[in-house]
């Protein structure tokens, strides 16, 4: 409360003195109590008001600072000292819009609220060796396999940080664990292979092989950083970079509460985000492209580290055939057959040219081969006959003797006729 004028005093020394400031001159006098005999009451008053007055400007000089602006009545927020302040991508990199045909399908899908649970294995079991069958439940949201066009909304199985498993059904065969304990992700996905990160589109169970080791794998309740980035999906740019945030800190309920910040670095140009949106991104290069998301506090140190610091190698391939969801815009059978209203088509065959016909080569005049010479046929040698039986055919026959010891030559007349007895 400011004193009346008539309670001012200025000290004598400082009576009838000049007194500067910013440019002003005062001149003070002294001004004492009580009323004086020789001067009447009603003449004090108005001199007693013109030297409150001066004394009263006198100490707002004092008070307020060279230069002083005009007073803003508008409530100032006030700065937050220390916390990260969120950054657009910059550099090479540029935030564009998605493609008309994937506005088009969000537009289809808005109304649905998926919900994903994974049914077996049961949460927290020790697993046996070999492959794990994984059973999963999901309603409301179709799973599509569109063909030539793609998969349509479909169900990812992550474990830990491997790569993702794109599903059009609800079961599937796991290979393997390594001894320890493990994460199993199941979440909803849209078609270009955004995650829904609607309450209840997401299931995590916690395994283990042999034995549990908690310390491989984040606490329950606490945040995790799962990168959803569907490089898989596509070849062309602009291209999309979305991740899974689990069990994070409530942020954006009041000014300045800012409780997480995600650093996306890609190939060393980085930027900040606060907000659990995906980005679709022009800026990378073809080829081999590095990626890297941490996901600190609102002062930048890392939050439930180390599991929230991730790298990520995101191949770009041109070559790769273009999906249905790049298209600048999807005709009507198209866009139903990715909701899964139509049978996809089958796929196109390409038509076959026919073969050319073989030119006939020249024939070659072949000289009629002589005709070989009969060779002479051998004639087949005599076969000897034993010589016994050569020298008996060769002698004449002897007539048989009448007399005992005469000889068939004594028989014989020489004309060869047999002789009478008694010659």
């Amino acid at each position: 409360m400011l004193p009346s004028p008539g309670a001012l005093k200025v000290p004598a020394g400082l009576a009838g003195q000049p007194c500067r400031h910013n440019g002003f001159k005062i001149s003070l006098k002294s001004s004492v109590g009580g009323a004086s005999a020789t001067k009447p009451a009603n003449h004090r008053h108005p001199i007693l008001w013109r030297q409150g007055l001066l004394t009263l400007l006198f100490v707002a000089l004092l008070v307020l600072p060279v230069g002083y602006g005009p007073i803003s009545w508008k409530r100032a927020t006030p700065p937050a000292d220390g916390l990260l302040q969120t950054q657009a991508p910059s550099g090479r990199l540029q935030e564009v819009a998605p493609p008309g045909a994937v506005q088009q399908l969000q537009e289809a899908l808005a109304l649905r609220r998926p919900q994903v649970t994974i049914e077996a294995p049961r949460d927290g079991a020790n697993l046996p060796a070999g492959p794990i069958k994984l059973n999963l439940q999901v309603r409301d949201w179709p799973l599509v396999d569109a063909g030539d066009l793609g998969l349509g909304p479909h169900v990812v199985v992550q474990v830990d940080d491997l790569p993702a498993i794109r599903l059009s059904g609800l079961e599937l065969e796991l290979p393997p664990l390594s001894p320890g304990s493990h994460r199993i992700t199941a979440y909803a996905a849209r078609p270009w292979g955004e995650a829904v990160k609607s309450p209840g589109a997401w299931s995590q169970i916690r395994v283990h092989r042999v034995t549990a080791n908690p310390l491989a794998i984040p606490q329950p309740g606490t945040p995790q950083l799962i990168p959803v980035s569907p490089a898989d999906l596509a070849g062309s740019e602009p291209l999309l970079l979305d991740w899974l945030l689990l069990d994070a800190p409530l942020q954006g309920l009041r000014d300045n509460d800012g409780s997480w910040r995600l650093r996306v670095s890609v190939n060393g140009d980085s930027f900040l985000v606060d907000q659990n949106s995906p980005l679709w991104l022009k800026g990378w290069q073809p080829g081999s492209n590095s990626l890297l998301l941490e996901l600190v506090d609102g002062l930048g140190e890392p939050l439930n580290p180390p599991f929230n610091s991730l790298v990520r190698e995101v191949v770009l391939d041109p070559s790769k055939p273009s999906l249905g969801w790049q298209k600048g815009r999807l005709a009507e059978g198209e866009l139903a057959q990715l909701l899964g209203t139509a049978p996809p088509e089958p796929p196109a065959q390409t038509p076959t040219q026919p073969e050319p016909e073989p030119e006939p080569e020249p024939e070659l005049e072949l000289e009629p081969e002589s005709e070989p010479e009969p060779e002479p046929v051998a004639e087949p040698e005599p076969v000897p006959a034993p010589q016994a039986a050569v020298e008996q055919s060769l002698q004449p026959a002897e007539a048989p003797s009448t007399s005992p010891g005469g000889s068939a030559r004594s028989q014989v007349n020489p004309d060869g006729s047999l002789r009478r007895s008694g010659e």
